[in-house]
């Protein structure tokens, strides 16, 4: 699979959508169920990037259960990309949306690190700070990548978010709490989630069951059918 699409898919493994929280109530400490709205931005795209126009600037992240649904979105819905994971069972579910086609690819904790596993070898690096995210808080790490990369990740988590190892599925899975503001790259550009508000909700179990719509695919049929579209529409 194309290196630089490969962690888009699967780190977004985390999922965007627009949504109006004014009426929610607010955080609180040692939540099981709700959603997170996380601001996404673009630090290394110009202002003026026209590419700006089509990449999604929210994610949404629903939990309930050791279980979590992120949704990413981009202009106008021609691609919508979910990723749902269970703590539990160790399973994740890629489901991609490209115009009117619909596809869903199942993995395990090995076959999934191996999709999201891009970054160089990094040390993490406790940097004895705390600080306050969407009213939760967070510790403060970075990721050393001696020299690896020009600079290292600043990432914060937090405990207050009761999901059973959150990052199981990724390179930072030794952080044993969600991740509130941190960095990904995706196809060549570097993306920041920082999360905006956190919400308790009931969460309907059907948020985690897959519509029919979807078509299971392997994971050779997912990097043709895919990644190569996604590629087009990247271009």
């Amino acid at each position: 699979m194309n290196r630089q699409l490969r962690p888009f898919i699967g780190l977004i493994l985390i999922t965007f959508i627009s949504i109006s929280c004014g009426e929610n109530t607010p955080f609180q400490r040692h939540l099981f169920e709700g959603f997170i709205e996380y601001e996404v931005t673009y630090p290394e795209l110009d202002s003026g990037n026209i590419m700006l126009e089509m990449m999604p600037d929210k994610m949404l992240m629903h939990f309930k259960d050791n279980k979590f649904k992120s949704e990413l979105k981009t202009a106008a819905g021609i691609i919508e990309i979910s990723v749902m994971a269970d703590s539990k069972t160790e399973e994740m579910y890629n489901l991609v949306k490209i115009f009117s086609d619909y596809y869903a690819l199942k993995m395990n904790k090995v076959e999934a690190i191996q999709m999201t596993n891009q970054l160089p070898d990094f040390t993490i690096v406790d940097l004895n700070e705390t600080v306050t995210i969407a009213d939760a808080s967070c510790k403060k790490i970075q990721l050393d990548f001696k020299g690896a990369k020009p600079e290292n990740y600043t990432f914060c988590y937090t405990d207050e978010i009761k999901i059973a190892s959150p990052n199981w599925f990724t390179p930072y899975n030794e952080i044993d709490g969600v991740l509130l503001d941190y960095i990904v790259e995706n196809y060549g550009m570097v993306m920041r989630l920082k999360a905006v508000a956190i919400y308790p909700e009931e969460i309907e179990d059907e948020l985690f069951e897959i519509d029919e719509e979807y078509k299971f695919i392997s994971t050779e049929e997912f990097d043709d059918l895919v990644v190569r579209n996604l590629e087009i529409f990247i271009k």
